[in-house]
């Protein structure tokens, strides 16, 4: 009966500190993933100027330091079946953690999204793209998803707002547009004070693809969902908040409780906002 009763109590003490244990698990886990998407928000974040050429195998030209189009622009093609900004960022990424050789012999810069060539390079899955907590699954047959979005302003036309020489910035505008490169001498709130990429777990889209797919812009309407949250415009993966980074390469993390005109205000080159930035 003793060694019944020895067994029963090790039984319940093992039970005892494995619950004591799962949570200790589940947050080390969510830290460590946590982690994960920011360095991947600042591997894309940092190397976000290596826009010279559409096509990254030519030679880099001499533009000045810019944000890269929204999308690989072809006259006459509307932006959602364009390519993506992700292309003009391949020789930045980790090339031993991502296949973007595979990627560079496949994709044809020169045809729109859905030409034969840019759908099989889509599906290349591109572990700089992806959030490691709750990554969306999809097809092995599907194109490959992106975790984060480019960040076009204010609107849902945020990205289609030209910067013409000689007139003011639009308010709206943001650092992402379809059509043009943005400079960073356009970028007068600073780039340290700008958003540029955010994770969002709603709606991901293919890498590859232009369009709403990989740049979106805020909604800041009476009626839209909140900018951070599971039903979010932004954010879902982790509970508490989501990883944003900005033109300078780097990355914050913004809790739930961040006041949506704070981001909204982040979110534009030059609308003259300059405050503290909230967030870890």
């Amino acid at each position: 009966m003793s060694r019944r009763l020895v067994l029963i109590g090790i039984v319940l003490g093992v039970i005892l500190v494995i619950g004591l244990l799962i949570p200790f698990i589940n947050k080390s886990r969510l830290q460590a993933n946590r982690l994960v998407s920011q360095n991947n928000l600042k591997q894309i974040a940092l190397f976000a100027f290596y826009h010279s050429n559409p096509d990254p195998r030519r030679p880099p030209t001499d533009l000045p330091l810019s944000i890269p189009t929204g999308t690989v622009v072809l006259p006459g093609v509307p932006p959602e079946n364009r390519l993506s900004w992700a292309l003009a960022l391949m020789p930045g990424v980790d090339q031993q953690k991502n296949p973007v050789e595979r990627v560079l012999q496949q994709v044809d810069p020169n045809q729109p999204w859905l030409a034969e060539a840019n759908q099989q390079a889509s599906r290349i899955r591109m572990p700089v793209f992806l959030c490691p907590e709750q990554t969306p699954r999809v097809p092995a047959d599907a194109p490959a998803i992106t975790c984060y979005v480019g960040i076009a302003g204010l609107g849902p036309d945020a990205a289609t707002l030209q910067l013409l020489d000689g007139r003011p910035t639009p308010t709206r505008a943001g650092a992402f547009r379809y059509e043009a490169i943005t400079p960073f001498e356009r970028i007068t709130d600073g780039l340290s004070q700008t958003l540029l990429f955010s994770e969002t777990a709603t709606e991901p889209g293919p890498w590859l693809r232009g369009g709403p797919a990989t740049v979106r812009g805020l909604d800041d309407s009476p009626t839209a969902p909140p900018p951070i949250g599971p039903n979010g415009q932004f954010g879902g993966f982790f509970p508490t908040g989501v990883n944003m980074a900005f033109c300078d390469g780097s990355v914050r993390f913004f809790t739930r409780q961040t006041s949506p005109g704070v981001l909204f205000n982040l979110a534009t080159i030059a609308g003259g906002d300059q405050e503290p930035i909230p967030g870890d």
